[in-house]
């Protein structure tokens, strides 16, 4: 019997014990942003690297959250890196489970689920690790070496993978290329394929009285002292007046855009597929757009160039503005004494998140916002992937034996650290090419779909497909 078939057979006659290590991860807390659960979460991720065989396994100590290294020698022609995370967003509120004890139910239309705060990346890549274990007790080895890198900063911007990478680079320059283990499914069954991704800064700025000069310094005084005291929420607006324009949607600052490249024609022809497949509903098109949240695009764009703007322009988007008391009514009548604002900005392929930082600072200080600092929160690369490179062939080759036509985008509009993986090891990355669905992971109710729906996969397609990657890549270009 073919060992791909094999492996399929003993991953669904495993269902159950594999859903429970999904559940045992998923139930283990690791809220980054509030440091909940990590150094335990580390460890149990550990377990299982080690369990897996790895011959290298061991926690990364970062001076902050931890992460951990795994290192498979399976003595294979071909090494792949695997980027994965297991922290999470804060749990939030709106829940009608308890987040962490991974919960088992339906979900309509899924008859099952589990329900927990990770269950995107903590479920997805303990399904990879599941479907690595069926490998094994197929074949008695995996068909490729792999190097894990499962880091603990993901929500929190990822500050270590560099000294993580240059750690263990006399194992990683030996990879070929890199993959993101995930479900790839939309609630319908829909598969995308992003070639690559944006890369991101995101900053925040302060502008207070005591940096100004000006202003209430040390504290707040009351709303009727502005007559006489300048105040600093004001020189924010002022601030941020100066650096973006809102009617034409174009950043003001000098020399952002240069290097910023076009898209080529391979580029071109995405770009009107996507447009013809979502013609009149764009919105369903765009990704991490809620149902019936946007109604009109920036300048009534539609059809390509609203898809070639998603993919090719680079943006500067205010997250959130504070200062003084945000509470409801006038309880307090402040002049504040310091404003921030945090901005994210999404740059493709050439504009380099440190660079820019650079043009923004140099910016503030020639229109007279010396005072004005800037915090770096995150400065993550872009990456991009070409669909002839064999990583993309590989994963679209399993699509193919899935009897599945993908929706092929040259780039998400979105981040995330794997740019390191293409900048610093000159590695192609390939994001999730697993037949499953998991919700946002921002949201209340996150959750992986476990009984698929005929259009959805469920863990045990999720798991399938995984091993498939790993059989298609190992025989590229030979059939699997």
């Amino acid at each position: 019997m073919n060992k791909r078939i094999e492996t399929h057979e003993h991953i669904s006659s495993h269902f159950e014990e594999h859903l429970g290590r999904v559940r045992e991860f998923m139930a283990q807390p690791s809220v980054s942003a509030e440091n909940l659960g990590m150094d335990a979460a580390a460890k149990l991720q550990l377990k299982y690297f080690q369990q897996l065989g790895c011959k290298e396994a061991e926690i990364i100590e970062t001076g902050a959250i931890p992460s951990v290294w795994g290192y498979y020698d399976a003595g294979a022609p071909k090494t792949l890196a695997v980027y994965s995370y297991f922290d999470t967003n804060i749990v939030g509120t709106g829940w009608n489970v308890d987040p962490f004890d991974a919960v088992v139910s339906s979900h309509d239309p899924f008859k099952k689920v589990v329900y927990g705060r990770g269950a995107n990346a903590k479920g997805g890549f303990i399904s990879f690790l599941n479907a690595l274990e069926s490998i094994k007790a197929v074949d008695g080895n995996l068909p490729v070496n792999l190097m894990f890198v499962a880091e603990g900063e993901e929500f929190v911007g990822s500050e270590h993978i560099p000294m993580i990478i240059e750690k263990y680079r006399h194992h990683l320059s030996n990879a070929d290329a890199c993959i993101v283990p995930g479900a790839c499914q939309n609630v319908n069954g829909d598969v995308t394929l992003f070639l690559g991704n944006k890369g991101n800064l995101h900053i925040e700025l302060e502008c207070s009285g005591d940096s100004w000069g000006k202003g209430p310094s040390g504290g707040p005084v009351h709303s009727s002292a502005q007559c006489v005291v300048d105040n600093p929420v004001w020189r924010m607006v002022k601030v941020l007046e100066s650096l973006f324009d809102p009617d034409t949607n174009r950043v003001k600052v000098e020399g952002f855009y240069d290097g910023l490249i076009s898209a080529d024609d391979g580029d071109l022809t995405l770009i009107n597929r996507l447009a013809e497949k979502y013609k009149g509903r764009e919105e369903r098109a765009i990704p991490s757009l809620a149902p019936g949240h946007v109604e009109h695009f920036i300048n009534g764009e539609r059809g390509s160039d609203l898809f070639h703007r998603y993919c090719f322009q680079p943006t500067m988007n205010i997250n959130g503005l504070r200062a003084g008391y945000t509470g409801p009514g006038t309880l307090l009548w402040t002049l504040p004494n310091a404003a921030y604002c945090t901005i994210d900005h999404r740059l493709p392929p050439n504009l380099e998140p440190n660079d820019i930082a650079n043009k923004i600072r140099k910016h503030l200080d020639k229109h007279g916002f010396n005072d004005v600092t800037i915090k770096i929160l995150m400065a993550v690369p872009p990456q991009k992937l070409s669909v002839n490179d064999d990583i993309a062939q590989a994963g679209l080759r399993v699509f193919e034996k899935w009897n599945i036509e993908p929706t092929v985008w040259p780039r998400k509009g979105a981040s995330g650290p794997m740019g390191f993986f293409s900048q610093l090891l000159g590695l192609k990355v390939l994001g999730a090419t697993g037949m499953g669905y998991a919700s946002g992971h921002s949201a209340a109710n996150e959750f992986l779909v476990v009984e698929g729906d005929g259009n959805v996969g469920g863990l045990i397609e999720l798991e399938q497909s995984m091993a498939d990657l790993l059989y298609s890549y190992a025989a590229y270009p030979n059939d699997f």
